[in-house]
C-alpha cells in the first residue's frame, strides 16, 4: 500500500470526527491494509449522475466530509460565476440522508431546504 494513502487514513483516524459511525469503521478496519486501500485511494468522483458510491469512512465513500466538499466546490463555483445564485437543496428518507446534509457549511447567500 502506498504511504499517502496510510497517511491519510491516519489523518483520518486521529480526527474527532462529526459522525461517530465513521470512527468506529476507521477503528474496525485498523491493520487491514486492503480495506484501508479501498477507502483511500482516490478520491469520490462527482460524475453525471452526481456523488454516487458506498456509504462509509474514506475518501472514496459517501460521508459527510465527501458531501460537503462537493457542496462547496459548487458554492466556489456558483459564487465565482454569478452574484446572486441561490440553489435548492433536497433531502430525503434514503439512509443517512439527514446527517449528510450539508448546507449549514456552504457559502452560498441563499439557500432552500427542501424535505
Amino acid at each position: 500500500m502506498e504511504r499517502v494513502i496510510m497517511t491519510e487514513y491516519e489523518r483520518w483516524h486521529a480526527m474527532k470526527l462529526d459522525d461517530p459511525d465513521l470512527t468506529e469503521e476507521l477503528n474496525a478496519i485498523e491493520g487491514n491494509a486492503e480495506e484501508i486501500n479501498d477507502r483511500f485511494y482516490r478520491e469520490l468522483e462527482f460524475g453525471t449522475g452526481g456523488l454516487r458510491g458506498v456509504i462509509g469512512a474514506g475518501t472514496n465513500r459517501i460521508n459527510i466530509y465527501t458531501v460537503r466538499k462537493a457542496t462547496q466546490g459548487l458554492a466556489n463555483y456558483l459564487n465565482k460565476k454569478t452574484s446572486h445564485a441561490s440553489v435548492a437543496i433536497a433531502y430525503d428518507s434514503r439512509i443517512k440522508s439527514e446527517r449528510l446534509r450539508c448546507w449549514q457549511r456552504t457559502e452560498l447567500p441563499h439557500i432552500y431546504i427542501l424535505n
